[in-house]
């Protein structure tokens, strides 16, 4: 028999500890299938986990929502209980102004209330409509429960009478507040009106509303307006015998502009649109001089032109 053949390049030879059997099999070392076991574990409990974690998010934000709609459903219905009440109907109207319209007024504009609950009116509708009247000039309306309903009101004040003729070839008279508004007034007074000078302007700076009902605001009133309301507080005697109202470009920076007052003992006073105080102090001092006091009639005073004051009896 020849030599043993030595073994393959490929195989490396073995030592004799190799061939040897482990001595229990406690020696063994873990295998690659232990460790993929213990991965596959630990991502288990991950996704459980994470699981958990979502499950207690939704089920938190049910709870808020649930939370949140009881407590808007529980609001509501206690706003609306303390707003509607009983829904006793209406047994009392408060109504105040400044001016002439009173309550009786307000409840025949505003018609039947019989049955109607507070919570029925539409306050903001109500105060619009009571602003579309042109003698009202602000509204504010509120509801006192049970069955109160206040309204208080300010309104414009006439300061001149306008006569205009209509369609129908017929007389009416409009007042004239301080903005230039022409309304027609409710609740004056007759004795009230009398005491009103009348406007008297050319026709062709007066324009009808484009819906044909009523005018617009007449826009030089604001600046006689200051005259006729100083002379009404302050000089009350002389604003009394004021008949007749007119005015020429009313305009403090025009050296020809003029207000024109005709009175019954004045034939005409003629104002500058400036400094009325002024000219009202220097008006009353012509006036108790004793050549002018014992006058019956004056013709014209002219206090137009600054300090000079020019008068004709």
């Amino acid at each position: 028999m020849g030599k043993p053949r030595p073994p393959p390049e490929f195989m490396s030879k073995r030592k004799k500890n190799d061939l040897a059997m482990p001595v229990s099999w406690r020696s063994l070392k873990p295998s690659s299938s232990r460790k993929s076991s213990s991965r596959i574990a630990v991502r288990k409990r991950l996704i459980m986990a994470s699981r958990l974690f979502i499950g207690s998010v939704i089920l938190l934000l049910g709870g808020f929502f649930l939370s949140f709609q009881i407590n808007e459903t529980s609001v509501h219905a206690v706003g609306q209980s303390d707003y509607t009440g009983p829904s006793q109907p209406i047994d009392r109207v408060v109504f105040r102004s400044d001016g002439a319209l009173n309550h009786k007024w307000f409840l025949n504009w505003m018609g039947p209330l019989r049955g109607l609950s507070l919570a029925e009116i539409n306050l903001k509708k109500l105060q619009l409509n009571l602003l579309e009247e042109d003698q009202i000039l602000s509204v504010k309306v509120k509801r006192k429960f049970p069955t109160t309903l206040e309204i208080s009101i300010q309104e414009r004040e006439p300061l001149l009478v306008l006569r205009l003729r209509d369609s129908k070839v017929k007389f009416k008279d409009w007042l004239v507040s301080a903005d230039g508004c022409l309304y027609e007034g409710a609740e004056y007074s007759p004795s009230m009106l009398r005491l009103l000078p009348s406007l008297k302007i050319p026709p062709a700076i007066i324009e009808r509303n484009a819906d044909d009902q009523g005018y617009k605001k007449l826009k030089d009133i604001p600046v006689v307006a200051p005259l006729l309301e100083l002379a009404r507080s302050e000089y009350p005697e002389i604003f009394r015998d004021w008949t007749v109202v007119s005015y020429h470009r009313p305009s403090d920076k025009d050296p020809g502009a003029n207000i024109t007052v005709n009175s019954k003992r004045v034939g005409k006073i003629r104002f500058h649109p400036s400094n009325y105080a002024s000219q009202l102090r220097r008006l009353r001092y012509l006036l108790d001089e004793p050549k002018f006091s014992q006058a019956h009639f004056i013709r014209s005073i002219d206090l137009s032109h600054g300090r000079s004051v020019f008068a004709k009896i």
